[in-house]
């Protein structure tokens, strides 16, 4: 548990320091760096529909995690996040292990990269349209690039690919447009996905 804590703060700050090195160059200046990748307050409305958006996250991985058996023995492989919940047992430690990984090291990281600094930058540079697509697709890609090391099945990448995409497209839509610029949204979505999914595979199915 506290190793990945650690481990979680640890990639917090790895994520965090290509955009603060750019802010440094820029500004010149460590002030303001919170607001600038997007570490502020948000509204309650954005808040709302970011929990709604969570369900976009969640499906690829419940979807398939109950009606696919290739992919639940991916999903419960011990070398997998889930599977090793479900090696180490329901128990306490293990579920404040669980919140750690899922609201810190995974989902608040990324969203400081993917949201706070790239998708940021990219609407700044080419728009809202095209520069929220393009963080979509790249946000897709990735995922895909997690998977194809395991499974060659182009519905499976196809399914991992939109999913996520669309909901890192929502997103930033939220983040953008709803709660002037604040990563909280995307990161309740995330977050909340998470925790539902790592709960689902790693105790339930």
């Amino acid at each position: 548990m506290i190793n990945q804590l650690i481990g979680g703060v640890l990639q917090v700050l790895a994520f965090s320091l290509i955009p603060f090195l750019v802010y440094l160059i820029a500004k010149k200046k460590v002030k303001g760096f919170f607001g600038y990748i997007g570490l502020k307050k948000s509204t309650a409305r954005a808040n709302l529909f970011a929990v709604l958006n969570t369900l976009v996250f969640l499906a690829p991985t419940l979807t398939l995690a109950f009606f696919n058996e290739e992919f639940k023995q991916i999903l419960t492989d011990p070398g997998t996040i889930t599977g090793q919940f479900r090696v180490l047992g329901f128990s306490l430690p293990t579920v404040i292990t669980l919140l750690i990984v899922a609201l810190i090291k995974t989902s608040l990281s990324e969203e400081i990269f993917f949201r706070g600094f790239a998708a940021k930058r990219l609407i700044r540079w080419l728009g809202f349209r095209v520069g929220n697509l393009l963080q979509a697709v790249i946000f897709g890609a990735i995922h895909v690039l997690l998977f194809v090391s395991v499974t060659g099945n182009p519905l499976f990448l196809a399914f991992i690919f939109a999913f996520p995409a669309l909901g890192a497209w929502i997103s930033a839509y939220l983040n953008e447009k709803l709660a002037g610029g604040s990563i909280i949204p995307g990161w309740i979505s995330h977050g909340l996905a998470n925790v539902i999914s790592y709960c689902v595979v790693g105790f339930l199915v």
